[in-house]
């Protein structure tokens, strides 16, 4: 959503279809029309509704469908974001007479992978499988039951039959460089992917003196998947100050494990920017594949050390950058020595805090830069769209003048 309101800004012509109930005052005020389907998250809705509604969401489809009719042009582009949610693989559906001027932003691994993660959620390791070969469709990977990883790779089977991509110009944008291979071995076309990294905002615009805290920080959801339960084990194992920023179902677990530990609920930025000065080093110990740890770029940025997730598509270049260390999120025992380790260690703290304070122009995108880079890829995707235009119908004229946002 944060584009639309960019862009109105600067004159484009957007227009916001979402799949939930489209509340947003912000959209409003940047005078941009908001289409809701009107439709609840999947994981709220009963098991068979879910079913039949992630396999093909008709309200979505039709009322996609109505506006394309309504509002299409030969300058007009379309943005996807989410859509796995409450959208569907309908919507690729709606789009396939437009995909030339379609640009798809991949959060996830939807677009490859059937359960959104290359990852075996059952045995806590990295998929290296193909998705839909013959290891992929026998394997027991979904994060909640063999059920419903049946469902997904029937939804992935549509979902490649209604988005043909090797058809079309539509541009899938990776959020970094290091998800391009899986996109790829899930069968997105090499010339179909281009990467824009998320725009990084830092906590702090002055370098946390991390070498002078204690305070170890956790910020994100309160979920097995984010590795909490290990974290506050091994902080209270290696007697380190943690604090936890964020909501979840695992809150009081995290306090009956480790009693010591702050849990301090959700925080806007301003608050955020408080807790960051007291920081020694960020953990990240996410126990599934993340395409981009926003909260690593936004700590290391600020001179606040790193523990990244071995799964982090981010993981290599936060290591060769020096500005933060790899941890195992299954093993409690390494996890706690790497605490300890860096609760002593303040040369290699201050080392890694000055690193990403240096470089944090180098290591991440601002919002203007994001912005740019983004206007860009609009550019050449209503460009080489109008080529394609003009030789099937020998006429039209003009550059993107109007964007449909999905998500």
């Amino acid at each position: 959503m944060k584009n639309a309101g960019v862009l109105s800004e600067r004159g484009v012509l957007v227009e916001y279809f979402c799949g939930d109930f489209g509340r947003n005052g912000d959209l409003a005020k940047a005078g941009v029309a908001v289409h809701a389907v009107g439709a609840n998250d999947l994981r709220s809705s009963s098991f068979a509704m879910a079913v039949a509604r992630g396999l093909y969401n008709f309200s979505a489809a039709r009322q996609l469908k109505s506006l394309i009719r309504s509002k299409d042009t030969p300058d007009t582009l379309y943005h996807v974001h989410n859509w796995s949610k409450i959208l569907s693989p309908s919507i690729f559906d709606a789009l396939r007479p437009v995909m030339d001027r379609v640009v798809l932003t991949a959060h996830d691994y939807f677009l490859a992978c059937p359960n959104g993660g290359y990852f075996h959620f059952q045995r806590g390791v990295p998929c290296t499988a193909k998705p839909l070969s013959f290891g992929c469709l026998g394997a027991n990977c979904d994060r909640r039951s063999r059920l419903e990883k049946t469902w997904r790779i029937a939804r992935d089977i549509e979902r490649r039959a209604l988005m043909n991509l090797s058809g079309s110009l539509a541009t899938v944008l990776a959020v970094h460089d290091g998800m391009i291979p899986l996109l790829e071995r899930g069968g997105i076309p090499a010339g179909h992917i281009k990467s824009l990294r998320n725009p990084v905002e830092s906590w702090s615009t002055e370098r946390v003196r991390a070498e002078e805290n204690r305070e170890f920080l956790f910020v994100g959801r309160l979920e097995h998947d984010k590795g909490v339960i290990l974290l506050a084990e091994a902080a209270k194992q290696a007697k380190v100050p943690i604090t936890f920023v964020g909501e979840g179902a695992l809150g009081s677990e995290i306090a009956s494990i480790n009693p010591d530990a702050k849990l301090v609920g959700f925080k806007d930025r301003a608050a955020l920017r408080e807790i960051a000065a007291r920081v020694r080093c960020l953990v990240v110990p996410t126990r599934s594949r993340e395409t981009f740890s926003l909260v690593a770029y936004e700590a290391l940025t600020s001179g606040i050390p790193v523990i990244i997730s071995d799964f982090a598509t981010t993981r290599d270049e936060i290591l060769e950058s020096g500005v933060g260390i790899a941890c195992n999120p299954y093993e409690a025992g390494a996890l706690t020595r790497t605490l300890v380790e860096l609760a002593r260690d303040d040369d290699g703290v201050f080392r890694m805090s000055l690193e990403g304070f240096l470089h944090r122009h180098t290591l991440t995108l601002s919002s203007q830069d994001w912005e740019r880079a983004l206007l860009d890829v609009y550019c050449q995707q209503a460009k080489v769209a109008e080529i394609r235009h003009r030789a099937l119908t020998r006429g039209g004229s003009g550059s993107a003048a109007s964007l449909h946002l999905l998500g």
